[in-house]
């Protein structure tokens, strides 16, 4: 097994007092450390069982702690600081990624990409254990809670531009009692795209397509109707790529004239538009075209690709069913 510095670059304030805290979620290839990441969480869940279990079970606590530790490491990334009642909290996590560097690094075949995970992985840890003390008291980690958009920041930004048609009040802001009923299931859409493991999502949207390609005594036409159906189902995943070029846009805007790097869940946007307003009308701009919205600020995204599929199968059924 091959030893690394587990302590090399240690997190703490620079002579100014700003703390820089390093997430492994944040890193630009982190979407090529994820497969790495789950496989080595998926370990921790395996060993915290003393006899063999179903492999549901494993799963079930795989995905249970993989959610937790991007919940809990992106609040501390928030807050740049520990509150005294989270230091158990913050204990446990860094045990948890301290159980993730071990199982990683079981192995003597160290590749540049396993390199890349290691050391993404230990900064967190140890921004994690250099966090600056803060006064008062903090949020602990609630599984059950409703993840929410973070004030400020990227996707929260973008709602708020495509809330605006479904606002009570259009002057006001992006509140419950400000919102109507299409404004909060677009909220809620937005929301779980924030969060949402998109290679998951479509794993479950490939597993579907496997079973009825597999399934037998079907009829053409049937087979295409499933097929049809569950492309309709998971259409939705073209908002990866929407939300993916319009971050990219605006890092162009952004990235370096007005901040050093542009996190997607961390940066606070309002100050900066607060003394740019020209930054504000390139950004609303840029969702304006990503988002595809119309003359009344409604977007339609999904306009495109439903139309796709329903032709596609439409074709299939004529020619071929």
């Amino acid at each position: 097994m091959t030893q690394f510095n587990l302590n090399l670059n240690a997190a703490k304030p620079d002579d100014q007092g700003h703390y820089e805290f390093q997430n492994v979620f944040e890193f630009p290839d982190f979407i090529e450390m994820r497969p790495l990441l789950r496989a080595a969480v998926r370990t921790v869940a395996q060993e915290a069982f003393d006899q063999p279990v179903l492999p549901v079970k494993v799963e079930r606590m795989t995905t249970s702690l993989e959610a937790k530790m991007e919940r809990e490491t992106r609040k501390y990334a928030r807050q740049l600081g520990i509150y005294d009642n989270q230091k158990g909290e913050r204990n446990e996590l860094v045990r948890l990624f301290t159980h993730v560097l071990q199982i990683i690094s079981r192995t003597d075949d160290i590749t540049e990409e396993l390199e890349d995970i290691i050391y993404a992985v230990n900064q967190t840890r140890l921004s994690l254990i250099g966090l600056p003390a803060l006064v008062g008291t903090g949020d602990l980690y609630d599984e059950e809670a409703d993840q929410e958009l973070i004030v400020g920041t990227y996707y929260h930004y973008v709602t708020e531009q495509l809330v605006k048609p479904y606002l009570k009040e259009p002057t006001g802001a992006m509140v419950p009692t400000n919102v109507n009923g299409g404004g909060r299931h677009l909220v809620v859409k937005m929301t779980t795209y924030a969060y949402r493991d998109w290679d998951a999502y479509l794993m479950h949207e490939y597993d579907e397509q496997h079973v009825v390609k597999n399934e037998k005594g079907l009829g053409d036409s049937e087979y295409y109707d499933r097929l049809e159906a569950i492309e309709l189902k998971y259409a939705d995943h073209c908002y990866a790529e929407v939300l993916a070029d319009t971050y990219q846009d605006f890092v162009k805007v952004l990235v370096p004239n007005f901040v050093a790097q542009f996190e997607i869940m961390s940066t606070d946007l309002r100050p900066i538009i607060a003394q740019f307003p020209g930054v504000a009308i390139q950004l609303k701009a840029i969702i304006s075209r990503r988002f595809c919205l119309d003359e009344a600020g409604y977007e339609h995204v999904m306009d495109a690709p439903l139309a796709a599929i329903k032709k596609k199968y439409d074709f299939y059924r004529q020619n071929f069913a």
